[in-house]
């Protein structure tokens, strides 16, 4: 049984390198930007559970029934929690089985997907990505934010581009989370390639709406052809947050 968690924040400003360059004055609001934790007292955050394990799974944050027989590339709901540490079950649904136990930290101010993976190391076991969004007001009405996270088994590092052929993530590899990215907001097509071969993996057409954040969770098992890509709205775009 595992007990890794990892934790991921990128405390810098995630969209530094589009305020230095002029053409994206008209889309980023720089004077009122918010970076990084909250100065804010609010002592709530949220927190939503992403199964992308190879089973289905019970999950049980202290007495808080998270999920019962939640499927291989479902959520659940965000719950709400004040900041602080608590103890994190999971178990196999049928039958029934203990397979992860650790204790995870919750700050204040946040929304965070608990994402249920393989453990890299070892495919039969279970590892944990505490992955936050932190509320950014640094967009304006027509600009989207992005980020991609490689959860799928085996993959090798894979880069997406969109329409025109522009890369706007490279080398992510399994694990591993992107950071955030503004796009013009709009529709697109999305192919996901392997970086070194320019494989394509995945395509999919999706529209980003305007002033908006999402994450692109990569999942399946690579070796099997079987890859989704998951793009839930992030809880920032409507939660209760400062």
């Amino acid at each position: 049984m595992n007990d890794e968690i990892r934790q991921f924040y990128n405390y810098s400003n995630p969209y530094n390198q589009y305020f230095a360059n002029s053409q994206w004055n008209n889309y980023l609001d720089n004077a009122n930007a918010v970076h990084g934790l909250s100065n804010c007292f609010c002592k709530k955050s949220f927190l939503r559970v992403l199964n992308t394990y190879n089973d289905t799974l019970d999950v049980q944050i202290n007495d808080i029934i998270m999920a019962e027989n939640l499927k291989v590339g479902d959520f659940t709901r965000y719950v709400k929690f004040e900041p602080g540490t608590y103890q994190m079950k999971i178990y196999v649904s049928e039958p029934k089985k203990l397979v992860f136990e650790s204790a995870i930290d919750i700050d204040q101010n946040l929304a965070y997907t608990g994402a249920i993976s393989q453990d890299d190391a070892d495919k039969t076991d279970i590892s944990v990505l505490i992955i936050p969004e932190a509320k950014e007001y640094a967009n304006k009405g027509k600009m989207t934010g992005i980020r991609l996270i490689n959860l799928a088994a085996d993959a090798p590092d894979i880069e997406l581009t969109v329409t025109d052929g522009a890369v706007i993530f490279s080398g992510i590899n399994y694990g591993d989370v992107s950071n955030n990215v503004a796009v013009p907001s709009g529709r697109y097509k999305l192919s996901l390639r392997e970086k070194e071969s320019k494989k394509e993996v995945k395509t999919m057409n999706i529209d980003f709406a305007p002033s908006m954040h999402y994450t692109l969770f990569v999942a399946g098992e690579y070796d099997n052809n079987d890859i989704k890509i998951i793009i839930p709205e992030d809880g920032v775009n409507y939660l209760e947050l400062c």
